[in-house]
């Protein structure tokens, strides 16, 4: 009698905990969101992703312009390997010419006028949201900082 009655509650153990995990997995694998890990719903407008790409494609070409001004012995600062990193960025630095000097504040003023530009694109909503996401990632990335430690 006692064997019958601890085989049935196995079983019917057994068929609770196999049933929660597959909810969990069809849970996981749909389109549903994951509470806490997830938006539910898009926060940009398909203008403000158009402008955002725009503005990366922009960076990429600013950022090859001032790589095309750069000497060899420039790059040679700044790939040499008996140097501590610190001292190759202000040995870099001393060594830039005003000509690159200027294109670098040129850059840094475009930059600043694009991302004013998509600042003010944003409804109060989405700033809130947008802040909501980025506390969000900054938790789960000092959550796997601190689990790697």
């Amino acid at each position: 009698m006692k064997t019958i009655v601890k085989t049935a509650i196995t079983i019917l153990l057994g068929t609770i905990f196999s049933g929660s995990i597959l909810v969990a997995q069809e849970q996981t694998q749909s389109k549903q969101p994951v509470v806490g890990t997830q938006m539910t719903k898009r926060v940009l407008t398909e203008e403000q992703r158009a402008i955002l790409k725009n503005d990366l494609q922009k960076r990429k070409e600013l950022r090859l312009a001032f790589k095309a001004t750069i000497t060899q012995d420039q790059k040679d600062m700044l790939s040499d390997p008996r140097v501590m990193p610190s001292e190759r960025k202000k040995s870099f630095r001393a060594s830039l010419t005003d000509q690159q000097v200027n294109i670098i504040k040129a850059n840094r003023k475009e930059i600043k006028a694009m991302k004013d530009e998509f600042r003010s694109t944003l409804s109060t909503e989405q700033k809130i949201q947008l802040r909501k996401m980025v506390v969000k990632r900054g938790r789960m990335n000092r959550f796997n900082f601190e689990k790697g430690i």
